[in-house]
């Protein structure tokens, strides 16, 4: 809450709070009277803006300009960006997405100059920033990417008021790409691979069959045989997978080795079953296109071309809408179908697969008890 101080013979308003690192802020506001009661009435105006002012907001109040209003003082570029991403660190966004919104609003300032101010950027001017970014041999995905954070900062000042337009900022058009997946016999070669540890092959599996993204796993709990993935998931939207058994034991194994295990001793247990899984890829020779979220676009094909609606799949891998689940849908399912002949296979002979479905030959050491899971159709 402002407050009242006298400073000599004339009243000022203090605002105190503290920063995100719990160091105490103040700013003076004067108020331009050696009236008690006048100070009264112009602390109130500042009180209405007080939360603004913590944001770093500076105001020219009535008592200082000829209009006689409350205005918001020129709101530099540089200024914008530090307020918008304290703000976004307040609402706890993910590391890996603050470096990508550094990094694309250093490009911006770097193009346009930092005291520009943030009101006086024109369609022009987001012309000149994508010539910038093309400049640094950046693809389209990239530009993409920072053309979004530009755009997200506008928009965060247009809703709080402090702009009354924003520019023009589309994405740029990216050529769809089939999304790129393990095959049955990459997979298998990775589970033959001598020097890996089973405990990684087993990992693996689990995220072969439910799809989930890196880290979840870590975040999630099992409720009897039902992984709860809750909403601090990258879509923010809590889901829930079914497990067998033999996946469960999986889960519960991951799960003390991420919390009291040798993951437990990393500094990212996550990065570190990425970079093993890239090992392994690079020895069976899968392609330096391949990485660890191959696993999830697999779990994905193998639900498409197994007849699970894509309504079905959006809801297992979280996706926000269907659109972004329909590049399985529309990818070549006849070529993608030669690479998982055990799956087709299984339709063929008129087999019913279960949660884990056509799990390949030779895995089924991998856990206790695990055995494949086919269900012959009766009748």
């Amino acid at each position: 809450m402002a407050t009242l101080r006298i400073r000599g013979v004339m009243w000022v308003a203090r605002v105190q709070w503290r920063d995100l690192n719990g160091q105490k802020k103040e700013k003076q506001i004067p108020l331009r009277t050696d009236s008690k009661v006048t100070a009264l009435e112009r602390l109130s105006a500042v009180e209405k803006v007080q939360n603004d002012i913590k944001d770093g907001l500076s105001f020219s109040f009535p008592w200082m300009n000829d209009q006689g209003q409350t205005k918001v003082k020129v709101l530099t570029l540089i200024t914008a960006k530090i307020k918008w991403m304290e703000h976004r660190m307040k609402n706890k966004i993910k590391q890996s997405t603050l470096a990508l919104n550094e990094q694309g609003l250093h490009y911006f300032l770097t193009c346009l100059g930092q005291k520009r101010p943030l009101n006086s950027i024109q369609n022009n001017d987001i012309s000149s920033f994508i010539d910038y970014l093309e400049s640094k041999a950046l693809s389209d995905t990239s530009i993409n990417i920072h053309l979004r954070t530009v755009k997200a900062m506008f928009r965060h000042y247009l809703k709080y008021g402090m702009l009354d337009r924003i520019p023009i900022i589309d994405q740029r058009k990216v050529p769809i790409k089939d999304p790129i997946y393990i095959t049955d016999q990459q997979f298998q070669s990775i589970i033959e691979l001598p020097w890996m540890d089973d405990f990684y092959k087993r990992v693996f599996l689990l995220y072969r069959e439910t799809g989930m993204r890196l880290r979840e796993p870590f975040m999630s709990t099992l409720e009897g045989t039902w992984i709860d993935i809750p909403p601090e998931s990258k879509t923010h939207k809590k889901r829930s997978i079914e497990l067998s058994a033999p996946l469960c034991q999986i889960f519960i194994e991951l799960k003390e080795w991420h919390q009291s295990g040798y993951g437990s001793s990393l500094k990212d247990a996550g990065d570190h079953l990425s970079k093993m899984f890239k090992k392994a890829l690079r020895s069976v020779k899968a392609g330096e296109d391949r990485h660890f979220h191959s696993l999830r676009h697999t779990f994905a094909v193998r639900r498409i071309l197994s007849g699970t609606s894509i309504y079905d799949v959006k809801l297992l891998m979280g996706h926000s809408t269907v659109t972004t689940t329909e590049q399985y849908s529309t990818m070549n399912l006849k070529r993608a179908a030669q690479d998982f002949p055990t799956l087709v296979l299984g339709h063929s002979k008129g087999v019913k697969k279960t949660l884990e479905d056509t799990v390949l030959e030779g895995i089924s050491h991998l856990s206790s008890g695990y055995v494949p899971l086919y269900e012959k159709i009766e009748g």
